[in-house]
C-alpha cells in the first residue's frame, strides 16, 4: 500500500474515532437495550470521561490499538525536536491591528448584539436544537482536542508527513497559550453567564465566568493553525465550521454571550497566526 494511501486510510479511521467518541456510550446503552437489559449506570447523555469514567475503558483500548497501529511506523521522532525548534513566536504591527479591530468588534457586539441573539436563542430552544447542541459541546470538550492533536502527530511521524507534525506542534502551543489567556480574562472581566436570562433556576453556577468561551479559545485556536497553514482546501473548511459549530452551541446552550465566542474565536486564530513554523 501506498503512502498516500495509508494516509488516507489513517485519516478515514480517525474521523470515525473522533464521530464514536462524540456519541460513546451510545453503542454500549444501544447493545444492553437490545440484548442485555442490564442495569446500567449510564445512558445516551453521559459525556465521555465525565459521568463514569471506568465504561469508557472499551473506547480508550481501540484509541490505544489505533495509536499503536500508527506508532509501527513512525520511526522519524527527531522531526518533532526539528519542527519545535523550528516554531517561532511573531509579534508585528498585523497582529496589533488585529487584536484592536477585534477589540472594536467585540465591544460593539456586546452593547448591540448580544440581547438580542439571547432573545433568539431562547425563542428556537426545542429538544433538537438541544441535542445538536449535546453533539457540538462533546466535540469542542474532554479529550478530543488532544486526540485531534495526537493524531496529527503520530499520523506524521508514521508516513512522513513533517507538516502534520508542524499543525501538531502549533496547536498545542496555540491551545495553552490560548488556555492561560483565558483564565486570566475570566478573572479580570468576572461576567455573568446568560444563563441568568432564563432565572435563577436554570443557572448552574454562580460563581462561573462568561467571559471568554474556553471551548470556542481551544477550537478556533486548533482550526486556526489548520485554517492558516493547510493546503488542503478541505480541511480548511471543515474545521472553520467545526470550529464555528462550537461557538454557535455555547450562544444556544445559555453558556456564553455572542460577544463571548466572538473574543474567543479572535484569540484563538490570533494565536495561532503569531505562532508560526516551517513553511
Amino acid at each position: 500500500m501506498s503512502i498516500d494511501a495509508k494516509r488516507r486510510l489513517a485519516s478515514a479511521a480517525f474521523v470515525a474515532l473522533l464521530i464514536l467518541s462524540v456519541f460513546w456510550p451510545s453503542p454500549i446503552v444501544t447493545t444492553n437495550q437490545l440484548c442485555c437489559h442490564a442495569a446500567l449506570p449510564i445512558d445516551d447523555l453521559s459525556f465521555l470521561g465525565r459521568e463514569a469514567p471506568a465504561w469508557d475503558v472499551v473506547f480508550w483500548c481501540i484509541t490505544g490499538i489505533f495509536a499503536l497501529a500508527l506508532l509501527q511506523d513512525a520511526h522519524e521522532f527527531r522531526d518533532v525536536v526539528q519542527e519545535f525548534r523550528a516554531t517561532r513566536l511573531r509579534i508585528g504591527m498585523m497582529t496589533a491591528a488585529a487584536v484592536l479591530g477585534a477589540a472594536t468588534a467585540v465591544a460593539l457586539i456586546w452593547i448591540y448584539v448580544d440581547s438580542p441573539v439571547t432573545e433568539w436563542s431562547e425563542r428556537i430552544a426545542s429538544d433538537e436544537v438541544q441535542n445538536w447542541i449535546r453533539i457540538a459541546n462533546r466535540f469542542g470538550g474532554g479529550m478530543n482536542p488532544v486526540m485531534i492533536i495526537g493524531f496529527f502527530l503520530l499520523a506524521g511521524l508514521a508516513y512522513g508527513w513533517e507538516r502534520w507534525v508542524g499543525y501538531a506542534i502549533r496547536m498545542t502551543l496555540a491551545g495553552a497559550a490560548g488556555g492561560v489567556l483565558v483564565q486570566l480574562l475570566k478573572f479580570a472581566v468576572g461576567r455573568t453567564r446568560p444563563e441568568l436570562w432564563l432565572g435563577p433556576f436554570h443557572h448552574a453556577r454562580a460563581s462561573a465566568s462568561s467571559f471568554p468561551s474556553g471551548h470556542t479559545v481551544g477550537a478556533f485556536a486548533l482550526a486556526g493553525v489548520l485554517i492558516l497553514s493547510s493546503d488542503s482546501k478541505t480541511m480548511r473548511i471543515v474545521a472553520a465550521l467545526l470550529a464555528f459549530s462550537v461557538a454557535l452551541s455555547r450562544v444556544l446552550a445559555f453558556r456564553h454571550w455572542t460577544s463571548d465566542v466572538t473574543a474567543s474565536a479572535a484569540i484563538g486564530i490570533i494565536v495561532a497566526a503569531m505562532i508560526q513554523g516551517r513553511k
